[in-house]
């Protein structure tokens, strides 16, 4: 154990909010440090309630609540829309005085109301986050739970998540979760729009969502994914693989090796036993290209290796290779033929 986890272990709630390398952490900011504090909180040190109640107060305390100029413009907009409305004033004082006063009681009571409502609105606001074809993202949840986004995905939830509430995201593209579990036992879900919802308590697990691929694979913990009708809901232990058919949205479960699932994390590409048209969109999906073939062409060979997740053209003419193809280019698009 290095002596800044020593010293980290001893720390209270005042201590994690004046350390760089948790504040960076928190921000998303320094990769080494999201891995550091991330394995540190692993470990489960003794002073984990201290580290929880620290990013409590860090998300409190960096939280940007809408500014008094946005609530001014829409106290304009709000007043210009009731200009027909007479705000009734106790006639106490002359008539000028009358209306001044109403006027500055009324303003200031509706810019609480704005305030209020702007910050009731800022804390439901949905957050995302997205990454590019061929990046990769390490996002830190306002729970400390991770998720790392693959290529072209999408993940998003509301902003504040209430103690005692449940912890909802929804994700599109493709992602690694690593899901903290709560004393007290709140849920935390997965949304694929459309496909199925998966539940949690605390977890590993990497979750794809694409056009035509929606799967589940469990590394550690256990999950129940749900179908998006009344059909029975699969719970998975570890080792274990939950797909939809997007044809007769049916669920199925097997067995697999859960490393196949997410060589992306290592910067791999791993096919296990597919046939070329499913690596194609693997290879299409990860690096955002476009791959023309003739199915004839392909065969029913099928394909198992591990290939380097950084040039897509030495993955397609290793495809292109295993399955007696030539590989040419034209314009912006790759070509597989005899």
């Amino acid at each position: 154990m290095s002596m800044n986890a020593m010293k980290h272990d001893f720390y209270t709630a005042d201590d994690f909010l004046l350390d760089d390398s948790f504040v960076a952490y928190r921000q998303g900011t320094d990769p080494a440090a999201i891995a550091y504090w991330t394995e540190w909180q692993r470990r489960k040190p003794g002073n984990l309630p201290a580290f929880r109640e620290a990013e409590r107060l860090h998300s409190m305390l960096s939280g940007h609540k809408p500014g008094l100029e946005a609530s001014l413009q829409e106290l304009k907009t709000l007043l210009a829309d009731r200009q027909a409305e007479t705000i009734p004033v106790v006639d106490f004082q002359p008539q000028q005085t009358r209306f001044q006063t109403g006027w500055w009681i009324a303003a200031a009571s509706i810019l609480v109301m704005l305030g209020l409502g702007g910050y009731w609105l800022w804390q439901n606001q949905t957050v995302s986050y997205r990454t590019d074809y061929g990046q990769q993202k390490t996002i830190t949840l306002p729970d400390g739970s991770t998720v790392t986004l693959n290529s072209h995905s999408v993940l998003s939830h509301r902003r504040h998540w209430a103690s005692g509430e449940n912890r909802d995201v929804t994700l599109t593209g493709e992602g690694y979760f690593s899901v903290h579990h709560l004393e007290a036992h709140v849920p935390f879900r997965v949304h694929s729009e459309g496909a199925f919802t998966v539940q949690v308590l605390g977890t590993e697990f990497t979750m794809t969502s694409r056009s035509n691929l929606h799967r589940v694979v469990l590394n550690r913990g256990k999950v129940e994914v749900s179908g998006s009708d009344s059909r029975p809901v699969l719970t998975l232990v570890p080792g274990q693989l939950a797909e939809l058919d997007s044809a007769t949205g049916q669920l199925t479960r097997r067995e697999v090796s859960p490393e196949r699932y997410n060589g992306w994390l290592r910067n791999q590409l791993v096919f296990d036993e597919i046939t070329l048209p499913e690596a194609i969109r693997q290879v299409e999906e990860q690096f955002g290209i476009d791959v023309r073939f003739d199915p004839a062409e392909a065969g029913s060979r099928r394909f198992s290796g591990i290939l380097p997740l950084k040039d897509p053209e030495k993955v397609l003419n290793t495809l292109a290779v295993y399955h007696q193809l030539k590989i040419t280019k034209k314009g912006d698009a790759y070509l597989l033929n005899r």
